[in-house]
């Protein structure tokens, strides 16, 4: 299912949910774009702690499928440690609303926590659990690249990171660059009319974003992004073997794989990249949150 993470409920510990209230929802895909796209803004416990890349368990009153005691999705927080807007206790997150089609029947369901979130209303109490994911999270060194790469709903963790390192940190010295994949146009979240949060970041002297649309926006493909990344080649090989470099992953699946792909080409040779790979998640460079 394309909800953001699914997690199985005992992978995590979510024995001590924490009670937040809707402040906002709002949609941040325009109306023309294929898909559904709200910012959910949350009222959380001043004890809710988290730092950039982490994520939120929520969890979906029931009926539950049999067997289950509970039904959890993840979602990336999509602001920084000092809170949405600079407003300590609020976090926002992305929610797609998801269908999947039974492989049986073929008939189409909603998926139940997205369409949980995304009718959610103005002073609705929900509980989430976590935070979850400290393999994701900014480098503490200033000097560190970042070589980012997004699909969808994985910008979200990706816009926590921009505004941290160029609103809240001392300068960033090091390069930053996001590869943020899309169908179309309408659907770059936070880089269109209705929501733009990381476009004026732009001018920023180690900062450059790449908008990869898809050649196909009728199909989930991430055609585009490799096509980008192997446009960007000179630029995304000398950042990757940088000793300095961490590289983030977020969203579908196929991006990774489509990212697998495209670096194999720029580095000469699959072997080659898969070793360079292994380097990187073995020096703890390398981090990915993905989802089907």
């Amino acid at each position: 299912m394309p909800e953001q993470f699914f997690i199985q409920p005992k992978t995590y510990d979510t024995s001590n949910p924490y009670k937040a209230t809707i402040k906002s929802n709002e949609r941040i895909t325009p109306p023309g774009a294929r898909d559904e796209v709200r910012e959910i803004v949350l009222d959380v416990p001043a004890s809710f702690v988290y730092v950039e890349g982490q994520s939120i368990g929520v969890l979906a009153p029931p009926p539950y499928e049999f067997g289950n005691d509970q039904h959890m999705r993840l979602y990336s927080i999509a602001s920084t440690r000092k809170g949405e807007g600079g407003r300590g206790e609020e976090i926002a997150i992305c929610v797609q609303r998801c269908f999947y089609i039974d492989s049986v029947s073929g008939e189409r369901y909603p998926g139940k926590c997205s369409n949980y979130v995304c009718d959610l209303k103005a002073g609705d109490e929900i509980e989430i659990t976590g935070p979850y994911g400290r393999h994701f999270i900014v480098p503490r060194d200033n000097r560190a690249n970042i070589l980012m790469v997004a699909t969808g709903t994985g910008i979200a963790p990706f816009r926590a990171f921009i505004k941290h390192i160029f609103e809240e940190k001392e300068a960033w010295q090091g390069k930053v660059r996001l590869f943020f994949g899309a169908k179309t146009d309408l659907d770059l979240l936070y880089m269109n009319d209705i929501k733009d949060d990381i476009s004026h970041h732009y001018l920023k002297d180690t900062f450059k974003a790449i908008e990869a649309l898809s050649p196909r926006p009728a199909f989930d493909d991430p055609e585009g992004l490799a096509q980008k990344l192997e446009e960007n080649a000179t630029d995304v090989w000398d950042l990757i073997q940088h000793p300095k470099t961490h590289v983030y992953v977020a969203g579908m699946k196929k991006a990774s794989e489509s990212l697998d792909t495209a670096l194999s080409h720029i580095a000469g040779s699959e072997g080659a990249w898969l070793r360079k790979k292994r380097e990187l998640f073995l020096e703890g460079r390398w981090a990915e949150h993905l989802y089907d």
